[in-house]
């Protein structure tokens, strides 16, 4: 397979801890983290390929892993946020919104520098949507270019169906519909769209579990008239990340194919052309 000459696509990772993933964060287990060893292989991976991603990063994590955190941005990855608990924007507010980016930010420049510059973000769980639309002013006042949070198809966990699937302004007002003066960008989850149609197929779960040639071809398809954006979380690429009991729907998605991720992902990495979002974005 060679590395074909189309559209330059960003890529993103989640770093976050095993235990932040939606479905088994409020199940009592051993809380010992495993962030380093699927982290340093995923930029083993990255720098083998010339590839420069943006890491979507949760305060806290940053907190307990300084020197994680410095060798990230020494390999030349875009700092971005990720929230300081990982806890849903429903599940904190406004006021618990701002507190979280401040202590996020805090964080980060303490371990980097005074000046750098923060310019994007993702709201754990994709949980930035109608209801939790204020966040989006909430970033602007902290000087926040672009967001990465809008997963334009519903599923029983997030979602917001009828959001634009290419790149746009986004506005308080309604997430759903563009906004040319609004100061955010948002570059939302890719999904491929036939008709009404709207298949998630760039990351998390959806990257596990579709088989590679499929999943190659239909971003492919896409690249035709868009860049796409790779998601995913270090857990999910680490044979070694702690199973707890869960019913069997919720198992099958947080654990399937973990044991294969990275080979998926050296599939895409040999397919297309990936950079950091800001830089996609030109920002």
């Amino acid at each position: 397979m060679t590395r074909f000459s189309g559209r330059t696509n960003a890529f993103s990772i989640d770093l976050e801890e095993w235990y932040h993933a939606e479905l088994i964060k409020n199940v009592n287990s051993s809380k010992i983290s495993r962030i380093e060893p699927p982290t340093s292989d995923l930029l083993v991976l990255l720098k083998k390929y010339d590839t420069k991603a943006t890491f979507f990063i949760v305060g806290k994590v940053a907190e307990d892993n300084p020197e994680l955190i410095k060798k990230i941005h020494a390999a030349g990855h875009e700092i971005a946020l990720h929230g300081y608990t990982h806890s849903r924007l429903c599940e904190i507010g406004p006021q618990g919104f701002r507190a979280e980016l401040k202590e996020s930010i805090r964080i980060l420049k303490g371990i980097l520098s005074e000046d750098l510059q923060i310019k994007g973000y993702r709201a754990p769980s994709f949980s930035l949507n109608q209801k939790t639309r204020w966040a989006v002013d909430i970033l602007q006042e902290f000087r926040i270019k672009y967001d990465s949070s809008v997963f334009p198809a519903r599923n029983f966990l997030y979602g917001e169906n009828g959001a634009p699937i290419d790149i746009y302004k986004i506005s308080s007002r309604d997430i759903r519909i563009p906004d040319e003066t609004s100061g955010l960008i948002e570059f939302p989850i890719t999904v491929f769209s036939l008709g009404r149609l709207r298949l998630p197929v760039s990351g998390g779960f959806y990257l596990r579990l579709l088989p590679v040639s499929l999943q190659i071809s239909l971003l492919k398809l896409v690249n035709k008239k868009r860049p796409f954006i790779i998601y995913l979380h270090p857990w999910e690429c680490f044979k070694d990340t702690p199973r707890v009991k869960l019913r069997p729907l919720y198992h099958f998605i947080t654990y399937h194919n973990i044991n294969s991720t990275l080979k998926k992902i050296e599939h895409l990495l040999k397919s297309f052309k990936f950079d950091r979002v800001d830089n996609i974005l030109g920002i």
